[in-house]
């Protein structure tokens, strides 16, 4: 049984921007030297690489010695590891192959390191809102403590070693996630992505999201040749224009009675619905947080949105149920969830 539930997680909260950056997210590959790429691994050298791995984390001389808790993918279930990709901590590449692979990650969930995946380590950092300079500020400490116990592969000329050449440099990428709907109605964004692209970024549809929730990932590109530093600075500087752009455009959609029928009309369905299926929720979802954001409802915050949308999954659904699920079981367990969480958040506004 997961224990997601049991504790706080970064999502709880609500960051800098939140009304329009749902999250950040900063991670570093970081590959051991004297062994192969991941890709290249016998099963014995995963194992040694894995082993590694969890004697530094779990080194009394590192100051993060029992932050971490340690997951072996073969020992969890379909349905566990579904959720770990479903609130954003390994990507569905990860949970695909089981073998030699593990997931050490703090009780907030907000700090983790994906082992024996694409690369040998990858360290990632997980914040609400806008917060580049303290996902990467928490990723960069992890990464200087581990590399006291571990020897990174880096080369003079190239930087740190990856598995993949275009993250050759750095190793680094920062993400944001935004929920996008004005811009997204307005037909806008091809053209904030065409342009953000000449600038080394890129702007895509979220992924595991559906397309109802209106969600978009805005990433550098650039690992090569440009400092860590830099690459979190352009990503910021970048991302409050389009922040800009989406509150410009969100004052105009949410001005017309129409547009604030269909919002009120979502917060509706999600405090009566009885049955609720995936896509119908993320739409309704989507509308919701626009509502809340633009403050057209009273006791209702953003705090707990992203939760909201995470435990609304399928298999965080069923982990939370503490059983399998049918699929009209889980459309009626997620209305469930959606009238009980909205319910508590405006009791608490």
């Amino acid at each position: 049984m997961d224990t997601m539930h049991e504790t706080k997680k970064w999502f709880d909260y609500a960051g800098d921007d939140s009304d329009v950056i749902v999250s950040t997210r900063v991670c570093i590959a970081r590959n051991l030297a004297g062994f192969p790429f991941a890709w290249k691994m016998r099963a014995s050298d995963r194992k040694t690489v894995l082993r590694t791995v969890l004697e530094a984390a779990q080194s009394s001389r590192l100051a993060i010695a029992g932050r971490f808790s340690c997951r072996l993918l073969e020992e969890l279930s379909k349905t566990e590891l579904v959720s770990l990709a479903e609130r954003g901590l390994v990507t569905p590449d990860f949970i695909a192959r089981r073998e030699g692979r593990a997931l050490l990650c703090t009780e907030d969930e907000s700090l983790s390191v994906s082992v024996n995946g694409g690369d040998h380590l990858l360290l990632a950092a997980m914040r609400p809102g806008l917060d580049l300079d303290g996902a990467y500020s928490a990723v960069d400490t992890l990464e200087s403590v581990l590399s006291r116990a571990l020897d990174f592969a880096f080369d003079e000329e190239f930087g740190y070693l990856t598995e993949d050449p275009a993250d050759l440099g750095t190793g680094m990428h920062a993400e944001l996630t935004l929920h996008l709907p004005a811009l997204a109605r307005a037909g806008s964004l091809p053209r904030v992505a065409a342009g953000l692209s000449k600038l080394g970024l890129r702007l895509r549809e979220g992924l595991g999201a559906e397309p109802q929730a209106e969600l978009y990932r805005l990433s550098n590109q650039v690992t090569l040749g440009i400092s860590e530093q830099e690459a979190v600075f352009n990503l910021k500087s970048m991302a409050y224009q389009v922040v800009t752009q989406e509150r410009s455009a969100r004052s105009a959609l949410c001005g017309t009675v129409e547009m604030q029928d269909r919002i009120f009309r979502a917060l509706g369905v999600l405090q009566n619905a009885r049955i609720l299926p995936l896509p119908e929720f993320m739409s309704c979802f989507s509308q919701v947080r626009l509502g809340v954001s633009q403050q057209l409802f009273e006791g209702i915050r953003l705090d707990g949105m992203a939760a909201l949308m995470a435990g609304a999954q399928p298999a965080t659904l069923m982990l939370g149920a503490g059983k399998a699920l049918s699929a009209a079981e889980r459309d009626i367990a997620r209305a469930s969830l959606a009238r009980s969480v909205l319910a508590m958040r405006k009791e608490e506004g």
